[in-house]
């Protein structure tokens, strides 16, 4: 909390300053992460993408602005319906790419893909027919793709627990089962520091109790 009134101090001083601009944007996105209160996570959602949209409008090439915007960019539609999330979904992938491009150690981006390309490919018929009607090319997931960044992202840093679940439900989706359990159980020994992370854990233990 010292660190967000500090940040909107020096905003009010600097207000076009893109690294003040994402710092107080990656604040908020940590504030809305933390919270267990539905309103509070998404008000604070909502002011860090405000935030991190002005440091995106002022640099578009610094990469921190591109991962943050990202990042915060696909936390805002995950509530949304899915025509919206089919609508960006090409967007996040284009930005996605750029950042691993400039920051091809970090592995935020190379998680998105990783689940980008498995929500993808986990579309229905109804769902497909819908992206058949935004685009005249609708973007299409792989699972070999999403195993390939999520492996990645995992092997950047192999202690978040939301990599282990992704690339648990991927390696299911390939019939690849040992793997997945063995990823799902190094999964439960990882630190849970947001509820995010609590809810991952609750996801993961379902899906090992299946297998």
């Amino acid at each position: 909390m010292e660190a967000k009134i500090e940040l909107q101090q020096l905003n009010d001083n600097y207000p076009n300053d893109y690294t003040i601009l994402t710092r107080l944007s990656i604040v908020h996105h940590y504030i809305g992460e933390k919270t267990n209160v539905k309103k509070i996570e998404t008000e604070n959602t909502d002011i860090a993408y405000e935030y991190i949209s002005k440091a995106y409008q002022l640099n578009q090439n610094d990469p921190q602005v591109l991962k943050w915007y990202t990042v915060i960019l696909g936390k805002t539609i995950e509530n949304e319906n899915l025509r919206s999330q089919i609508e960006l979904s090409k967007k996040i992938e284009k930005l996605a790419l750029q950042v691993i491009n400039k920051l091809p150690d970090d592995e935020f981006c190379y998680n998105i893909l990783g689940q980008w390309h498995f929500r993808l490919a986990s579309l229905g018929p109804a769902s497909r027919r819908i992206a058949s009607l935004i685009f005249s090319e609708p973007p299409v997931g792989s699972f070999e793709k999403a195993k390939f960044y999520l492996e990645k992202s995992i092997k950047i840093n192999p202690n978040y627990i939301g990599t282990h679940f992704w690339l648990g439900m991927t390696y299911i989706k390939l019939n690849q089962y040992e793997k997945a359990k063995y990823i799902f159980e190094k999964g439960l020994l990882l630190d849970r520091p947001f509820k995010r992370e609590e809810d991952i854990f609750k996801r993961l233990k379902k899906e090992l109790s299946k297998m």
